[in-house]
């Protein structure tokens, strides 16, 4: 397993959501499916559902909530919680735990914004991977 942790010098907001926006947008156009996005809450996969949809004019990403109908047809999914598919391919990953379907996922993102509690759940996160053998990479976000 591949994991790569995005690290941004900003807290949140809506550049940090943009960006997951443009990772998922690459993945897709590359055929990388299914991509799931995990974040922490419901409200927080709902207002990135809203972004995915009109983040640049020119740009479509089909995607859809976990547990839609569509699912096994959608190449983007996005939940939070224990509201998660069982398998991706890809796995970007904005939530403080490391969710169930990494365990199925070649290539995982982890993002990192720039709080304290983040960070270390990070390194904590940074532990869990290494002990697992997977090859991990940092990349410095904005």
């Amino acid at each position: 397993m591949q994991v790569l942790f995005h690290h941004f010098e900003k807290t949140s907001g809506r550049e940090l959501l943009v960006y997951i926006c443009r990772l998922v947008e690459k993945g897709y156009k590359q055929g990388s499916k299914p991509i799931y996005i995990h974040f922490d809450s419901e409200s927080e996969a709902k207002e990135f559902d809203s972004l995915l949809w009109t983040f640049r004019q020119e740009s479509f990403v089909p995607h859809t909530i976990s547990g839609h109908p569509e699912q096994e047809k959608t190449p983007v999914i996005i939940g939070w919680g224990n509201n998660q598919i069982e398998t991706a391919e890809a796995l970007i990953n904005v939530s403080q735990e490391i969710p169930e379907v990494s365990k199925s996922t070649s290539k995982i993102h982890e993002i990192v914004s720039n709080d304290e509690n983040k960070k270390n759940k990070a390194r904590e996160k940074w532990k869990v991977y290494k002990t697992n053998g997977s090859i991990i990479k940092a990349h410095r976000a904005d």
